[in-house]
């Protein structure tokens, strides 16, 4: 799965990354401890206009259930779920301290359900929200639904 800003976890009192931990000289000082968390960003798993070539990128349209994931991309999430678990576990964070944002998008919402059934994060609680600011760039009703191929292909 890409890296980018459609679905964000956050594991509170994490510990800082390593260049922050050894910071010396002009480099900042740590932060204090309740500035220390971790961020994972996560793509959302194929989706089905992935599958057809379509941009969508409209709110109105990124919403719409037949936008979701392709079952590809399901699996896709199941296994970065797996993968941000183990290493949740490996780093002795909590599940309960987990977060998790996700742009209101089909897709997005779909690849968060997902993790956090494996995580045992639940959904429907405050640990997960949609969070518009997270959405992707829309790039205009010129690109909406027409395929990649036609559209780049000029």
């Amino acid at each position: 799965i890409e890296v980018n800003a459609s679905v964000l976890w956050r594991g509170a009192e994490c510990g800082l990354s390593s260049q922050m931990e050894g910071s010396t000289g002009n480099s900042p000082a740590a932060a204090p401890a309740a500035f220390r968390n971790r961020y994972w960003i996560l793509r959302h798993g194929r989706s089905v206009p992935n599958e057809r070539g379509l941009i969508v990128s409209s709110l109105e349209n990124g919403t719409k259930p037949e936008f979701g994931l392709a079952p590809q991309g399901v699996e896709q999430a199941r296994s970065a779920g797996e993968s941000l678990r183990k290493e949740l576990e490996e780093m002795g964070v909590p599940v309960d301290s987990v977060k998790i944002r996700y742009s209101p998008f089909s897709r997005t919402t779909e690849t968060a359900r997902v993790v956090a059934g494996v995580l045992g994060v639940p959904f429907e609680g405050p640990s997960c929200k949609a969070t518009v600011e997270l959405r992707e760039r829309y790039f205009g009703p010129s690109y909406e639904l027409l395929s990649h191929e036609k559209r780049y292909g000029q």
